[in-house]
């Protein structure tokens, strides 16, 4: 048992869930596009990629941008990454009805996940490009810094407790949802607005990936590009959005009647420190980040029906990824069932945990296991129970939702039904 649990911690539940992607522009057309197998990748537009081996994504598209709230100083420093925090906090803070609460503001905080596509990168080619070193739109270099997601919402909701920018690639939006966890369960604060945003579609990080031979390169078809744990998968494809979480201490939710649409079970996090692009091949990191989280949830790993996975579509991200699972839960026919949901949302970087994380969530609510959509042969060398391509209905208490990123960083995240 691990020694976090040695201590009685408060119960973390969650009160609101927000969401962009490229599947839809709240959580709710996000979740029936990946019940519905719906893949809307297609061409870059963005840019012009024609030059690059892969030329597609999966890009959020008719986005706008909703400025109430936000004072007319602030637009100038908000990029896409940042625009899509926004709305989806504002849907999170709308279903917690936390507007019309009255709570002690000081014991609220911020913790968001941001990566290097919190940076306007098209915006620094321009810059450079013009020589406009010395333009007064210079001053507006702090869009560019991962915590002005954070600050803006800090400001825009008036939380007065801490805030935090979890910056771990991959695993950012996994580790934010695990640091505000952790403030509520050791009492320093009693809401965290939580969650992650990126957007890397853009020439700088396209090509930075394309060099990575980590992107899918069928091009010809978008739609089922990304196809995790299937054998004859090529790499994976960006994604971008946001997913911002309310969470909550227990007794607090239920003092002013708020929803509770779950529990935050228990929470994993290791460093595997191997290489900066390459898991484990052993599968450690990842392994002892999900029995932390299930052994701080206080279950045996048996009552964990489903598996968010990571689940990238790289040939070697989902080998370990299932040996690790394996490892942990084991593949009998009675085991959990696991799913990358990647394949309709793509990857949204540094915030996949939190989307991913959400998916679990609704998951557990409507009491289904999500689809493997895009899977046609299943990878004899991934020893998992792999969802079908179509919704399973279960009945199931707990889900498990895996993050993990470049550098090694590894998160692991139960959710518990109510």
């Amino acid at each position: 048992m691990s020694t976090q649990n040695q201590t009685k911690k408060r119960r973390v539940v969650v009160t609101g869930v927000g969401a962009v992607t490229a599947a839809g522009h709240n959580m709710n057309e996000t979740w029936n596009a990946i019940i519905e197998g719906v893949s809307t990748a297609g061409p870059v537009t963005r840019f012009d990629a024609s030059g690059m081996p892969t030329t597609i994504a999966y890009e959020v598209k008719n986005f706008k941008l909703d400025k109430d709230g936000l004072l007319p100083e602030e637009l100038p420093y908000l990029n896409d990454a940042a625009g899509f925090a926004v709305n989806s906090a504002k849907e999170a803070w709308a279903q917690a009805r936390l507007g019309e609460a009255v709570f002690e503001k000081s014991r609220f905080a911020v913790c968001y996940g941001a990566g290097m596509g919190s940076s306007d990168f098209g915006w620094f080619s321009e810059i450079y490009s013009e020589n406009k070193v010395n333009d007064p739109s210079v001053k507006f270099l702090s869009k560019n810094f991962p915590y002005t997601i954070t600050s803006v919402l800090k400001r825009m909701f008036g939380a007065g407790g801490g805030a935090i920018t979890a910056h771990t690639a991959c695993a950012s939006s996994g580790q934010s949802l695990g640091d505000a966890f952790e403030m509520i369960a050791h009492g320093d604060a009693d809401v965290v607005m939580t969650g992650g945003a990126d957007s890397m579609i853009n020439p700088f990080h396209m090509a930075g990936f394309c060099l990575l031979g980590a992107l899918s390169k069928r091009n010809g078809d978008a739609k089922t590009a990304s196809r995790p744990f299937d054998r004859d998968r090529d790499g994976f494809v960006l994604g971008e959005g946001a997913c911002t979480l309310i969470f909550e201490e227990y007794e607090h939710a239920k003092a002013r009647g708020a929803k509770i649409l779950g529990e935050v079970a228990g929470y994993g996090v290791t460093e595997s420190a191997y290489r900066i692009t390459d898991l484990h091949p052993e599968g450690h990191g990842p392994i002892e980040a999900m029995q932390m989280a299930v052994d701080q949830a206080g279950i045996p790993a048996s009552k964990v029906a489903y598996v968010n996975a990571h689940g990238t579509s790289t040939l070697l991200n989902d080998r370990i990824e299932a040996l690790a699972v394996n490892r942990v839960f084991g593949n009998a026919p009675d085991a959990c069932v696991v799913s990358s949901t990647k394949s309709v949302t793509g990857h949204m970087i540094s915030a996949a945990g939190a989307i991913e994380f959400a998916v679990c969530l609704k998951a557990l609510q409507h009491q289904v296991i999500p689809p493997s959509t895009n899977l046609f042969n299943v990878d004899p060398s991934c020893e998992i129970n792999i969802a079908p391509r179509q919704p399973t209905p279960k009945t199931f208490e707990y889900a498990l939702s895996n993050s993990v990123g470049f550098g090694g960083s590894n998160t692991a995240l139960v959710a518990r039904r109510i």
